[in-house]
């Protein structure tokens, strides 16, 4: 994706059209077609009106006609007869008129000095003349004919489609406001649940919620969006409670609940490498049970358990916040005194911790039990600068710690 980062709504997404753009496509068509319609409609009957309305005024100026040139007909006096016509040219809208005597000759004519403005109109609405028979006591007398124009029809022509056009205009722009405002009721829930939708497949967001639609098919699929929300969020708040339990089991021992050996050798990694950016130290301690073995046998492996228990108990009790503790084997246990300070000797940890155990320890089955522990320290990067080396420098120092344990003893 390059530029502006589009929205939901974009026009087009890859080679998909988007409902909204179908919908929008769907009603122009409508609008078009509801506008044509309509406009043919108004066409057709605004044609029809305006013939009618053309053929009366003709019918009424031919029987006006006839009216006055009756008298001259009976008496065959062309003057009179033109005379008879004289009101009738001041009409606007007749273009041409002529009387005929009762054998279809013509006896006087006359033809409107002014231009037609629109002569496809007169071919349209006049493409003949109107002619009115000149009756006397019941006998045809003569014949007047009477040629319109479209002189009083080019008003009614421009005032019709002006009227037409606004009518169109304002039937579009209803359609067309009608139709986005449908697309939006439409389009904003269908949006509304893509976000949703997006949001949990992209970001795992499964708290995310469809909010009450106002369509009601949307919104009972709405409902069952969420329904499905909830049982996902509760699979996947069973499957993370799970995922941490399983990481704290591979990483801490089930009976002392300590860190394990895979943990240890992490921390110290970071320790090691954490103190040579600071340039500080810190000491290492190995611990390991002197007499554990007599426990198991003489009072059975639950009696061993609750030993390292014990011992575990009293390590934990001698570190500060920033201390770690692990249990790296049966009865070895390695603690990280970081930082190292005047505070915090190792000697006199070790002394606590020999202290602590040296307390009996309270037997399932009942009696007691006393636990000696050797310890063994080494101190970075006096003893080591690595792992290995710090180990094997404790491990030693432990060993000679057992060693004077026995000597005394």
């Amino acid at each position: 994706m390059t530029g502006q980062n589009p929205s939901p709504s974009v026009e087009r997404i890859g080679a998909r059209t988007t409902l909204q753009k179908l919908l929008s496509r769907f009603h122009f068509g409508i609008t078009l077609f509801a506008v044509a319609l309509s406009g043919l409609t108004i066409l057709l009957a605004g044609v029809t009106a305006l013939r009618g309305y053309a053929d009366r005024n003709m019918e009424l100026a031919a029987q006006l006609g006839a009216y006055g040139v009756e008298p001259a007909l009976v008496f065959n006096d062309p003057q009179a007869v033109r005379e008879g016509l004289e009101p009738l040219t001041r009409i606007p809208g007749i273009a041409r008129l002529r009387v005929l005597n009762d054998v279809g000759r013509p006896v006087t004519e006359w033809t409107s000095p002014a231009a037609d403005p629109a002569p496809l109109l007169t071919r349209i609405f006049f493409p003949r003349p109107f002619a009115v028979t000149v009756q006397r006591n019941g006998s045809a007398i003569g014949t007047i004919e009477v040629w319109g124009d479209s002189s009083t029809l080019i008003d009614y022509v421009r005032l019709g489609l002006l009227a037409g056009l606004g009518c169109l205009l304002i039937t579009a722009f209803g359609t067309i406001f009608l139709a986005r405002r449908f697309e939006y009721e439409l389009v904003k829930p269908l949006n509304e649940i893509a976000t949703v939708a997006h949001d949990v497949r992209l970001h795992r967001r499964f708290d995310k919620r469809v909010q009450p639609l106002g369509i009601a098919e949307l919104d009972r699929l709405g409902g069952d969006i969420n329904a499905l929300l909830d049982e996902l969020q509760g699979w996947q708040g069973n499957m993370e409670s799970e995922r941490a339990l399983l990481a704290h089991r591979a990483s801490h021992d089930a009976l002392t609940a300590m860190p394990n050996r895979d943990a240890f050798d992490t921390e110290l990694a970071q320790r090691i490498q954490s103190a040579e950016t600071r340039g500080d130290r810190f000491a290492l301690l190995f611990i390991d049970a002197d007499n554990f073995k007599a426990a198991n046998d003489n009072f059975g492996h639950a009696a061993g358990d609750s030993v390292l228990v014990a011992l575990s108990a009293c390590i934990k009790d001698t570190l500060r916040k920033g201390d770690f503790a692990a249990r790296i084997g049966g009865d070895e246990f390695v603690v990280i005194i970081d930082p190292l300070d005047g505070n915090a000797l190792p000697e006199s940890l070790a002394e606590r911790i020999h202290n602590c155990v040296a307390q009996p320890v309270e037997l399932p089955g009942g009696g007691t039990y006393r636990v000696a522990v050797s310890v063994g320290v080494a101190v970075y990067p006096d003893n080591g600068i690595n792992a290995t080396a710090l180990l094997t420098a404790a491990d030693a120092a432990m060993y000679a710690d057992k060693l004077t344990h026995r000597s005394r003893r």
